[in-house]
Formats: structure tokens, C-alpha cells, sequence
């Protein structure tokens, strides 16, 4: 009988530009001994042009290999929609609504999840959505530590899935790190997307996230700063605290050379 395991895991968290990517996926446990073979590790272990082409090589063979999967494009509306209502909300509570959409969703009977915050945090919330949701689900703890719980869920239809919430899952777990990788190539290519529907240069957004030493996105910035500041970009996550993308909103149109 073939095992399958699960792993959830996202890409974009930390972004200032594009999506945040939540993947739920489900492969054999011989599918995952392969690919661990081939040198999956987590998606942020892949360092400069040839880790990334080896990233999208390994998560195009994943998307292939996967027996069940669920993908969750949250837009920068919808996270700065949530930011605008701190402290009542957080990007952290929309994570783990997500992830549990994705738990309650995903046909496996174990599945292991990257931790958000703290591992009783997450399963504390977890507790309160079957809840708030009447949700016919109960939850067991099995076992507890600092750094990782383990639950199960019982669905209404008797089936039991095991889940594992561990920090720094996508490092110790392979079917962690296989969500981890087609996250991140999916988030990629949807920032490619958005240069071209936009318009804009390629590459103009590099990887997305915040950072004054990347040419391409402060050129971005100085370029397009009336756009930005219209807000007319609807990729961009303008609640983010970024300072210089902050002030850029606040001040008169001014190149970046006399801003700084």
C-alpha cells in the first residue's frame, strides 16, 4: 500500500510586492525519498541562478508527482485589508485561517505544517475557527512541546488526520520543503505575470521583498512613484512596514536621488 504524507508551507510572507502563496500537497513517502535524493531542501536554501533553476526543476517535478494539492493566492488587497485592522487582526491569524482552510480540505491522513508564531499559538487559533465555524471537527492533542505539537483532527466523515506544527518545518521536513519549493515557483512566476500586465520592465519587482540594495526594485520605486503614490498598483501591499516605501506614500514627487 502506497503511504502519503502532506506538507503546508508558503512563499511571499515578508513581501512588499505580488501575493503570499500557501501550498498544501500530498506525495508518497518513496516520491519524497527521491526528491530529497535530487536535493530538495526549503525554497530559501536555494541560492543564486543555478539554485533557483534547480528550485523550479524540483518544484515542476513535485506539481507532477503530487496525488493531491491546494493552492492559496492571497492578494496584497486582502493582506492590507487585514493589516488595517491590527491589533485585532494580523497577517499571522490570516495565515493560520488559510492554513486550516487547507487542513480541512486536504485528503491525507498526516500532514505536516511550517509554524507560524509558536506551534501552541497556531493550534490554540486552530481550536477557536472549528469553533467559530461549528465546524464538525475535533482536535486531540497527542503531543507538546516548545517547538512542535502534534494533533489530530477527526472530520465528520471519521477520517483522522494527523498534523504535525513544527518551527522550522521546511527545514526538517522533505514534504515541508516540497511546498515550500512550489510556493516559491509559483509566487515567482506570478510576479513575472504582474510585470507584464502592468506593463513594467522585467524583473522590476525582483523577488519581491523590501530591500534598498536591490537596484531593480528602487528603480521601480523612483519610476513609477506617481502610480505609487495613487495607489493605483494593486500588487503592492502599501499597510506594509516599510519605511522607505512609507515615505515615499507620504512625501511631494521627488526622485529617489533627492530623497535619500
Amino acid at each position: 500500500m502506497v503511504k502519503l504524507i502532506s506538507g503546508i508551507d508558503e512563499a511571499g510572507r515578508g513581501s512588499v510586492f505580488g501575493p503570499l502563496i500557501i501550498v498544501g500537497l500530498t506525495l508518497s513517502e518513496s516520491d519524497v525519498k527521491m526528491l530529497k535524493k535530487q536535493g530538495l531542501k526549503d525554497s530559501k536554501l536555494f541560492v543564486g541562478l543555478s539554485g533557483r533553476k534547480k528550485r523550479n526543476e524540483l518544484a515542476i517535478e513535485i506539481l507532477d508527482l503530487t496525488k493531491d494539492k491546494i493552492i492559496i493566492e492571497v492578494s496584497s488587497k486582502e493582506i492590507d485589508r487585514t493589516l488595517a485592522k491590527r491589533p485585532l487582526d494580523n497577517l499571522n491569524l490570516l495565515e493560520i485561517r488559510k492554513f486550516y482552510q487547507i487542513l480541512k480540505d486536504l485528503k491525507s491522513s498526516k500532514t505536516y505544517v511550517d509554524n507560524l508564531s509558536s506551534p501552541k499559538y497556531t493550534v490554540e487559533q486552530i481550536r477557536k475557527l472549528i469553533h467559530t465555524n461549528k465546524d464538525n471537527i475535533r482536535l486531540m492533542i497527542n503531543s507538546r512541546n516548545k517547538n512542535m505539537y502534534s494533533v489530530s483532527l477527526m472530520k465528520a466523515n471519521q477520517n483522522k488526520m494527523k498534523v504535525v506544527i513544527a518551527t522550522k518545518a521546511d527545514k526538517k521536513y522533505s514534504i515541508v520543503a516540497a511546498a515550500s519549493c512550489v510556493a516559491k515557483y509559483i509566487r515567482d512566476k506570478r510576479l513575472r505575470e504582474i510585470e507584464q500586465t502592468f506593463y513594467l520592465p522585467s524583473l522590476s519587482l525582483g523577488q519581491g521583498y523590501p530591500n534598498t540594495k536591490d537596484i531593480r526594485v528602487m528603480k521601480f520605486l523612483e519610476d513609477y512613484q506617481k502610480q505609487i503614490k495613487n495607489r493605483n498598483f494593486p500588487f503592492i501591499r502599501y499597510n506594509w512596514e516599510w519605511a522607505t516605501l512609507q515615505e515615499l506614500l507620504r512625501i511631494p514627487e521627488i526622485t529617489l536621488d533627492e530623497y535619500f
